[in-house]
């Protein structure tokens, strides 16, 4: 929603600013590595991985897409934010291929958003490289930030209520789409 007001479209620093800079999608990135750092296990790995692959393919379906309006590829995105935000505030109650399914599904609405700005990019290659690496920075972060905050009970709480700030940060979107 935010993070569609690039530079130069130059290539690989755009690709990487769009995840990062627009505030949806940051949200959203951190969110994948944080449920996934709660689940644990081999979902560390394999749900930020799961997203990164379907992104890439919603990259390519955005790439081919002749649209002027892609309300509905936001829409997913704010969902995204939302729901995400709420698994983190519930921890690890939602079974791992019920999430494997939803970080798809927003894996391939955030691919989408990327892919349809890729034909303005100077350097498409670069373009998509860049938009890889910043999802993947951004989940390895999220990780990071689950992996240390489910040790303590008191950073355990304060990563819940971050959860439900994130879910309602996505309503207030939601809205402003209205």
């Amino acid at each position: 929603m935010f993070a569609h007001n690039f530079t130069g479209m130059v290539g690989f620093y755009d690709g990487i600013s769009h995840p990062v800079l627009g505030f949806d999608h940051f949200l959203a990135m951190i969110s994948v590595g944080i449920v996934s750092a709660q689940i644990g296990g081999r979902a560390i790995w394999t749900v930020p991985t799961t997203f990164v692959s379907i992104m890439t393919i919603g990259g390519l379906f955005g790439f081919f897409l002749i649209i002027d309006e892609f309300y509905f590829v936001e829409v997913g995105i704010v969902f995204s934010v939302i729901l995400l935000g709420f698994g983190i505030s519930i921890e690890k109650k939602i079974p791992t291929n019920i999430i494997m399914i939803f970080v798809g599904i927003f894996g391939l609405f955030h691919g989408i958003a990327h892919g349809i700005e890729v034909p303005a990019a100077a350097n498409p290659l670069l373009f998509v490289l860049g938009f890889i690496c910043g999802t993947t920075a951004l989940h390895i972060f999220g990780v990071g930030i689950g992996y240390f905050t489910i040790k303590t009970t008191i950073s355990l709480i304060l990563l819940r209520v971050t959860g439900i700030l994130f879910g309602i940060y996505g309503i207030y979107l939601l809205n402003l789409m209205f």
